[in-house]
């Protein structure tokens, strides 16, 4: 019995654009596509310094952004996009478009190391300022910045 295989049609020039333009087809802010394309520029080696990112706004599309509306434009592009933005701040510190697997392990590794050292200072701050709350409050306790809890909706 001769067993023949069926070759997927798997739309090549698809796959090509999403590769020489992956965000393409996303619906993004003419801010949010002008910073994902400079990003798409940079690299681990070459990353881009937010003030650099800031100026190069200022130049190609007039509009001035602030330091801290910039984080907002790039927290945008990696929650609601799923862009793979990382950044560092050691040497040489800047923001670039993950490029492999190692650059993303190596990101995670030190967002996961802020967290835990921001969660352990809270967890000083308090047991040291509000020991009643020491060992009682949790995470999920503390209402997130849209008024639920653990990040989701209150519904009210």
């Amino acid at each position: 019995m001769e067993a023949t295989t069926k070759q997927l049609a798997f739309p090549f020039e698809v796959f090509e654009e999403e590769i020489a333009n992956p965000v393409k087809g996303f619906q993004l802010t003419e801010t949010e596509a002008f910073v994902a394309s400079l990003l798409l520029e940079a690299s681990s080696e070459k990353p881009m310094k937010t003030a650099d990112i800031s100026k190069a706004i200022k130049n190609g599309l007039d509009i001035d952004v602030s330091y801290r509306e910039l984080k907002k434009v790039i927290r945008a592009l990696r929650r609601n996009h799923a862009f793979p933005i990382l950044s560092r701040r050691s040497k040489p510190a800047g923001l670039w478009w993950c490029q492999s697997i190692s650059e993303m392990k190596e990101f995670a590794r030190l967002w996961q190391s802020q967290y835990f050292d921001e969660m352990t200072t809270l967890w000083l701050m308090m047991k040291h300022n509000y020991p009643r709350l020491a060992g009682q409050l949790r995470i999920s306790d503390i209402p997130s910045r849209n008024g639920g809890k653990n990040g989701k909706q209150s519904k009210t």
